[in-house]
């Protein structure tokens, strides 16, 4: 039942409006204007009629007022056909009647869900991440450790030519390192907002448990027809290594880091104001460009091994062999300074995070050598004992002219430390992308790349020939990258 809220007078002027609109429609003929007639008077008190007939009153019939109304108005039911109330029986159907309204099959948990930046972002007292991160370390520095004795027929050029390549010879990471992988897990506390609307938070990062290792080695040709020795160029003196049949390589390496950080994220700016189609509004976050700095201090660990073996074919270690390992551990402490950039919207994000730490690096290195070469000699090597061999006074000082010695033989053992403070440096960037599961959820993908500069690293560290006692270079550095895949979780 729809209620009448119209004055009278519109109520009839609007039924006599659909009567007549409805009498045009029933009959099209009545609704042609006719001719206008001609009127002229009569002796009989009527009117002619186009001169063909004529029109006169009946005679009982009152010219005037009428006295009493109609016991009821002829354009009631035509009206209430018009609002769309029920007609009298008998009467005819309602020119307009009510049409089902495109609401009333809507329920209401089909509307649209709010979403606005005060909702879904940044609630909750404490917030995590737990990534899977998987890095390659680079092969960054690469030393001549080894060669075949043939490069010792060559002309001084060519072979320093050869040595300068390194090309066909033995090297420091000939291969390259396995993928680790490691994990960064982040615990955070809301500290609030600040005047700007900005979120405070102070935070706690373990990045690390990285290991990466490598294996390799480099054989003598030995053939009916042709047998050759190794040498190393790190001292070719050295009992137990000159001479030997094979070489082998160990290479390992660590990193794990922690830090503590205050952090300052600016909020999404001002929602987007939505109608939702039951008629309401609703906001929901815009897309925008929210910077972050970070402020803290960082602790970070990185340790290297080297192991450098030789041994000859089927003579026992007490006759001919080597071992000589290599081990340095090195304490980065300094100011952490990071930042993050984020594109977000409702379900979306994307950007970068970077953090660099200028740092005092506390380095360390051990070294050790045991071998011996107790009788052991290849005297139809090629070279043959006695065979002039050319100089090569860009690598060894050696004289004009001379000849293929023995093997050197006698026993070394040895071992020897050093310590040093310097200037060292940790950075890291990751390239992410993320998705919103729910208000307090996200799951995130990067691509992560991390530095430790000002490091001691094993390869920079050869002392086998014992030029300098005590040495250590702590100028190293280590470059790894990969991928993280991980879980944001605030509570």
């Amino acid at each position: 039942m729809v209620i009448n809220l119209l004055p009278l007078s519109l109520h009839r002027f609007l039924g006599l409006a659909a009567l007549v609109t409805s009498m045009l429609v029933a009959s099209p003929v009545a609704a042609a204007r006719p001719s206008q007639p001609s009127i002229a008077p009569t002796d009989e008190g009527g009117l002619l009629l186009g001169g063909e007939g004529l029109l006169a009153p009946e005679p009982d019939a009152a010219i005037g007022l009428v006295d009493e109304a109609p016991a009821s108005d002829p354009l009631d039911g035509v009206l209430s056909s018009v609002v769309g109330e029920p007609l009298p029986e008998g009467s005819s159907e309602p020119l307009l009647s009510p049409e089902p309204s495109l609401m009333d099959g809507l329920l209401g948990d089909e509307m649209p869900e709010e979403v606005s930046s005060g909702g879904w972002f940044g609630t909750g007292e404490y917030y995590g991440s737990a990534e899977l991160v998987f890095l390659n370390r680079g092969r960054n520095y690469r030393k001549v450790i080894g060669h075949d004795s043939d490069l010792l027929t060559l002309n001084a050029l060519d072979r320093y030519l050869v040595l300068k390549s390194k090309m066909g010879v033995f090297t420091t990471d000939s291969l390259p390192y396995n993928v680790s992988p490691g994990a960064r897990i982040t615990v955070g506390e809301f500290l609030g907002r600040d005047y700007l609307d900005r979120d405070r938070s102070v935070e706690v990062t373990y990045y690390g448990g990285f290991s990466f290792y490598q294996n390799d080695g480099w054989n003598s040709i030995i053939t009916p027809e042709k047998q050759t020795y190794l040498v190393t160029p790190l001292s070719d003196a050295t009992p137990g290594f000159t001479g030997a049949q094979q070489y082998l390589t160990t290479s390992t390496s660590t990193f794990n880091s922690i830090e503590a950080n205050f952090k300052l994220v600016r909020r999404l700016g001002r929602d987007k104001m939505t109608m939702v189609p039951n008629g309401e509004w609703a906001r929901h976050a815009e897309r925008g460009w929210l910077p972050a700095i970070l402020v803290g201090a960082r602790l970070a660990n990185y340790n290297e091994a080297f192991s450098f073996s030789s041994r000859a074919y089927s003579t026992p270690l007490d006759m001919f062999g080597g071992d000589y390992l290599i081990q340095t551990e090195n304490w980065l402490l300094g100011m952490n300074l990071g930042g993050e950039l984020i594109s977000r919207n409702e379900f979306f994000y994307w950007g970068l995070r970077g953090r660099a730490a200028p740092a005092i690096s506390f380095a360390g290195t051990q070294q050790q050598m045991s071998t011996c070469n107790c009788g052991y000699q290849q005297p139809n090597a090629v070279p043959k004992q006695g065979t002039p061999v050319p100089p090569l006074p860009f690598l060894y000082p050696t004289t004009p002219a001379d000849t293929r010695q023995p093997f050197p033989e006698g026993t070394e053992v040895w071992k020897m430390a050093a310590q040093q403070v310097g200037p060292g440096f940790l950075g890291d960037l990751t390239c992410l992308a993320g998705w919103n599961m729910t208000p307090n959820s996200s799951i995130q993908v990067g691509y992560d790349i991390l530095w430790v500069a000002g490091v001691a690293t094993a390869t920079r560290q050869f002392s086998m020939n014992k030029t300098r006692y005590n040495q250590i270079d702590p100028g190293g550095q280590s470059f790894m990258m990969g991928f993280s895949f991980g879980y944001n979780q605030s509570w």
